[in-house]
């Protein structure tokens, strides 16, 4: 705790490494000090054609901190006319790992790994300028050089919020700045208040603790010169990242909306929200989503008071009602949402009687944690999207069957029809996996923000998030001790692209690693690692069906000799199971399904066909011209996912057939009463 008082409000970064002197920092390349005209003070700038060779650093050395624990860092600087810049951040979490945050108007978008973050940063320009007018109207922002009327600009970055929803990650304290050029520096600090710019101490004393919900204004040695009767907003920019939008997660550092003009009442805290009166109108309105609130500092006076002060302004006083209601509001700590409605005469409900109205007083969110709005909550879902197929899954017991809903994973039970819910993902669900005993599951979402999260599947808990390197995941594979996930999509150039990742630690709340990843021309409709050896796996797809294997952090593959049949269209593929004590690991069988109706058994360990089966359909009895219908002449009937067990092997076919069959196929054991209306492309279980 004393580690953090001397830290409060604020630290003064360039006045704690005292950087004039240069002896517990340093400086490389074109780094001078000139007199800005705009500031009407010194400043330190940074040039250079190489940023990498033009910089600030703070502290000196690798092997020393900073140790500012605040969990807002607030830059003050200006980027160079048409020039570029970057940033490093160096922050340390709470179990010790250092994550690097970049930013520059270099990067044209948005990349991260387990260990570093990389953002694009959008530079303003002057109010009413031509490129203002572009970016405003631009689908994405202008990333490249600055323009000739950047201003100067006071950056605010959520060190917190930024570990939290990009890597899981809680934050400890900043460890070293890296400034490059080129660009302008004023100072730096940190704090644990959420500072306003454009909000002035006397603005502040006036507006009183009620409106301020929070906010407070910018210590005056870090404050930018306003003329007398002049708006902050219109001279300066105020970037907060995560910024002020309705897109999350955020993927680029730029300018929101203004939040206040001059004179007017600061914004309130998303925090906490005190209370006010609401008139309900004689026709409703659909409520719109103007902006997706960010975690504040929650103030430091008492709940109790804050309540008395915002009745008093108000007039009222609080009075225990008749059936207890009282206004002691509860304590905050438990991350709960609470609601205190009492009687208020004053409020009108058309068609009510005004004791029957009521009023929202206080709702406390917990200050490391974001709740759903509690208005709604989602009861069931009926039927299926339909727009993902094969991503049906069974648990190991049989009881329950997991199924994607667009954005939202269905956990229902069989035998009750009970349903549960795994709410995170942004976009369509386009791949889900589960480990040998469905304690883990994975599910990756399609689109421009492609991630993976894996679940614990008891709790329903989310245990990590990471984005992918594949635009697209279109199929996950998990190992069946859950230490090793494959996903296969597709990169920026349509090649395909496998990942292989590294779960070991993620139930213990680690992070997961990337162990080896591969680009491929060749297609791939699905992939399996084999259960006996987590660094092997297979993969089918159109004309091909290769073995995979990572080793010394590389993944190598090499195709199955399929001679005459290597121009099929190959859909499933499966592992022999059961574990035989008088064979080795590798003495498997697989087993492919194809679009032709052939299924092919392939020696694992000699990468040889050992036989070739296929599904016909049945022969017209009452034709008169019919051709004989041989095994490689004539259509078959489309296999698209097969399963094995010990002792029996399922198909789902493109007539609507579930069939059960021995291992040899010599007959049919089961098969669907009735001819089912839609292909069945979904595993088996």
């Amino acid at each position: 705790m004393s580690t953090k008082v001397w830290q409060h409000p604020y630290v003064n970064i360039f006045k704690h490494v005292r950087v004039e002197d240069w002896k517990k920092c340093s400086r490389e390349g074109d780094v001078t000090t000139y007199m800005d005209k705009t500031l009407k003070c010194s400043v330190y700038r940074i040039r250079g054609s190489i940023p990498a060779s033009n910089y600030i650093l703070l502290p000196k050395t690798s092997t020393q901190s900073l140790g500012l624990t605040g969990r807002y860092l607030y830059l003050l600087f200006r980027p160079s006319p048409g020039k570029h810049f970057v940033v490093h951040l160096d922050v340390a979490t709470e179990d010790g790992q250092v994550i690097r945050i970049s930013f520059s108007n270099l990067f044209k978008e948005f990349k991260s790994t387990a260990t570093w973050l990389q953002f694009p940063f959008i530079c303003g320009a002057a109010k009413g300028s031509v490129y203002e007018s572009t970016a405003q109207t631009a689908r994405q922002g202008l990333v490249g050089p600055a323009p000739p009327s950047v201003r100067w600009t006071c950056l605010m970055m959520d060190l917190h919020y930024v570990l939290s929803i990009y890597l899981n990650r809680r934050h400890s304290h900043l460890k070293s700045i890296k400034l490059c050029a080129n660009m302008s520096v004023k100072n730096m600090f940190t704090s644990d208040l959420l500072c306003d710019p454009g909000l002035t101490f006397s603005e502040a004393r006036q507006a009183g603790v009620e409106a301020l919900q929070g906010a407070s204004p910018m210590p005056r040695e870090m404050s930018f010169p306003v003329p007398k009767g002049g708006s902050w907003h219109d001279l300066y920019d105020y970037i907060r990242f995560p910024s002020d939008g309705t897109k999350m997660p955020f993927d680029s550092i730029q300018k929101g909306h203004v939040l206040r003009a001059a004179g007017a009442p600061v914004l309130p805290s998303p925090v906490r929200e005190l209370a006010r009166s609401v008139n309900r109108p004689r026709h409703r309105t659909p409520p719109v989503t103007a902006s997706v609130p960010e975690l504040g500092r929650v103030s430091s006076v008492p709940v109790g008071e804050e309540l008395r002060e915002s009745w008093a302004g108000g007039g009222r006083t609080t009075e225990q009602g008749a059936e207890g209601d009282s206004g002691t509001p509860l304590a905050s700590d438990d991350g709960a949402v609470h609601v205190f409605a009492h009687r208020d005469s004053d409020i009108t409900v058309p068609g009510h009687d005004s004791d029957t109205a009521t009023r929202l007083l206080y709702i406390s969110l917990h200050c490391d944690n974001l709740h759903p709005d509690p208005i709604l909550k989602l009861n069931r879902i009926i039927g299926f999207g339909g727009c993902t197929t094969k991503c049906a899954l069974w648990t190991k017991t049989g009881e329950a069957v997991v199924y994607p809903c667009h954005a939202v994973i269905v956990s229902m039970k069989i035998v009750s029809g009970q349903q549960r819910f795994f709410i995170g993902h942004t976009d369509k669900v386009s791949a889900l996996a589960f480990n040998g005993n469905s304690t883990l599951l994975a599910s990756a979402q399609t689109g421009s923000l492609s991630a993976v999260r894996v679940w614990g599947y008891q709790k329903g808990s989310c245990l990590a998030m990471f984005k992918t390197h594949a635009h697209s995941v279109s199929s996950l594979s998990f190992s069946h001790s859950g230490g090793v996930l494959c996903g296969v999509g597709k990169d920026s150039h349509g090649k395909t692209m496998v990942v292989v990742w590294n779960t070991q630690k993620v139930q213990r709340g680690g992070e997961v690693v990337v162990m080896a990843k591969a680009h491929t021309d060749v297609d791939i409709q699905a992939m399996k690692i084999a259960f006996f050896d987590d660094t092997r796996m297979v993969s089918c797809g159109r004309d091909n069906i290769r073995l995979w294997r990572v080793r010394s952090g590389a993944l190598r593959s090499c195709p199955v000799n399929l001679g005459e049949y290597h121009c099929m269209e190959f859909t499933d593929i499966v592992f022999e199971e059961g574990h035989l004590a008088d064979r080795e690991p590798e003495d498997r069988t697989l087993f492919a399904s194809s679009k032709s109706g052939h299924i092919l058994e392939i020696d694992y360990k000699t990468v040889t066909i050992k036989n070739v089966r296929r599904l016909l359909p049945s022969q017209q009895k009452h034709s008169l011209h019919r051709e004989k219908q041989t095994f490689s002449s004539g259509p078959g009937i489309a296999v698209n996912s097969i399963s094995i067990s010990s002792a029996f092997c399922a198909t789902g076919s493109e007539d609507g057939y579930l069939r059960l069959w021995p291992l040899d196929f010599s007959t049919v054991f089961l098969e669907a009463g009735k001819k089912l209306q839609w292909p069945i492309s979904s595993p088996l279980g």
